[in-house]
């Protein structure tokens, strides 16, 4: 292992790597951390990388999948952080409207879920992370069209699921 050599290119791959998780991430820090664990994982693996151009192309996929557990973990925190169904019953001031949003709000996430996989990665850098369809293609390399078409067709299941389930009437 060359010390220098991987300081050099990771010198140079550091701020397109940033650049990459900062369009997934909202949270620069975050996006830091991802950085991080990227050429954390870069020199632990360089005996067999040895090139730099193989290296740079590994670093940005990494970011990529350690951006999307980012954002998984993250909405893994958001929703144990909810109050579970079961204590709703144990809430007599809880109002009907907010038992209605949570019954909605669950029914959207097991609309979600029952989305297929890539589906359901589009859909999540959409609506959870805010990202436009530019950015979800520069990010996956799925190209822009192909992004909207696939979202489209997200939304559409989606929606399907709410109106069957009765939360959303037309």
């Amino acid at each position: 292992m060359e010390a220098n050599t991987f300081t050099n290119i990771a010198t140079q791959l550091r701020p397109r790597l940033l650049r990459t998780a900062r369009l997934v991430l909202t949270d620069a820090d975050e996006a830091e951390d991802v950085v991080q664990e990227v050429l954390l994982r870069l020199w632990t693996a360089w005996a067999q990388i040895g090139s730099g151009t193989y290296a740079e192309r590994l670093g940005i996929r990494l970011t990529k999948h350690l951006c999307i557990d980012t954002l998984r973990s993250a909405r893994v925190r958001y929703w144990a952080a909810m109050p579970a169904a079961d204590s709703l019953a144990d809430a007599p001031a809880t109002s009907a409207a907010t038992v209605r949003e949570r019954e909605i709000r669950e029914a959207l996430d097991r609309a979600v879920d029952a989305l297929q996989p890539r589906e359901r990665q589009l859909w999540q850098l959409h609506a959870e992370a805010g990202m436009r369809p530019a950015e979800i293609a520069a990010t996956t390399g799925i190209g822009v069209r192909t992004v909207s078409s696939m979202l489209s067709a997200a939304r559409y299941k989606i929606l399907t699921k709410m109106k069957k389930g009765g939360y959303i009437n037309e």
